[in-house]
């Protein structure tokens, strides 16, 4: 089974899951989890890396499926709202390489622009519990943008694609299997997505859920705010 990004896949300032441990004894009290979304979560995504990737994905498909733009860009907002991701659905009818497809997508220039928020490092220096990346890009893409965020040190580990077996988000067994690498009950997580698709398997499963959102409503049993650092926990 892939292994959550925090073993051989974290480098630099980011800490290990044992020192984290030691420190904050979260296997052994039940202080909350903290799961987060990465793009639209905790940065703005539309603005800094979403029009490069579709355009990376339209390049991707272009190529692999002899597609036009159109023909390309159409395919890929189908089988995102089919399957939750571009990938499963190029998985299931088109054979398609998932390292492959996740490495054309995802090249180191696509997190250049992120800002720094000083703010948000601030906030989660300020939670009472250890933070993960749960995304359905990739560790490396993470890991470049939580550097660019100046907050790379502030989380434990991320969980990716590669470790949700290129299944990913909204798929209850890629949660399910979080809480088993975890070895936490679903009650004790907070999880941060923008996707209400998201949020609503987190929900059925237990878990607390904050949708970060800027339009009017929130996802069903969720808080909702515009930014994480609006969120405040009630319990700390």
């Amino acid at each position: 089974m892939p292994q959550a990004r925090w073993f051989p896949g974290l480098r630099g300032r980011m800490a290990s899951a044992r020192s984290v441990s030691a420190r904050c004894g979260w296997r052994r009290r039940p202080i909350p989890i903290f799961l987060f979304d990465l793009d639209n979560t905790l940065y703005d995504a539309n603005c800094h890396c979403f029009p490069r990737m579709h355009a990376f994905i339209h390049d991707y498909l272009m190529r692999r499926l002899d597609l036009d733009e159109a023909g390309a860009s159409a395919l890929r907002q189908h089988y995102w709202r089919r399957y939750g991701t571009t990938l499963a659905g190029l998985m299931r009818h088109h054979d398609v390489d998932p390292v492959e497809f996740l490495e054309a997508i995802h090249p180191p220039a696509l997190a250049a622009t992120v800002p720094e928020d000083a703010g948000l490092r601030q906030w989660l220096r300020h939670l009472p519990g250890p933070a993960f990346v749960f995304t359905n890009s990739v560790a490396s893409h993470a890991r470049r943008v939580l550097a660019q965020l100046g907050v790379e040190d502030q989380f434990v580990g991320i969980f990716d694609m590669h470790f949700a077996s290129y299944c990913g988000k909204p798929d209850a067994e890629v949660y399910r299997r979080i809480l088993r690498e975890l070895r936490v009950p679903s009650w004790r997580c907070i999880f941060f997505d923008d996707s209400r698709a998201n949020l609503r398997t987190a929900r059925w499963l237990g878990m607390h859920t904050v949708h970060i959102s800027r339009r009017r409503h929130p996802g069903k049993g969720a808080d909702r705010v515009r930014t994480p650092i609006q969120w405040r926990h009630q319990g700390g």
